[in-house]
């Protein structure tokens, strides 16, 4: 049953400043990119764990994987200060 609406198409303003589209870039963050890997590794590694009969103690494996994540997001960090400039 339709009810005879229409998606309406609104064309991207651009930005009076650099004339590209508003909306069009978008910056991603450190920390966004560094917890999805930490998601993606601990869903890997549960996976292989359970497939290959792997024993991995819980405790030293979150220990070491927010060591990693906590690296990442400082190089993230100090990489992103210095080209900013």
């Amino acid at each position: 049953m339709s009810t005879g609406e229409q998606p309406i198409n609104i064309p991207d303003i651009p930005d009076p400043k650099t004339n590209t589209p508003l909306g069009s870039t978008h910056k991603v963050r450190v920390g966004t990119i560094v917890w999805g890997a930490v998601v993606v590794i601990l869903g890997v590694l549960v996976i292989l764990s359970r497939a290959t009969g792997l024993s991995l103690p819980p405790g030293q494996t979150a220990m070491w994987l927010l060591f990693g994540a906590g690296v990442a997001m400082v190089v993230g960090g100090a990489i992103h200060l210095l080209t900013r400039r």
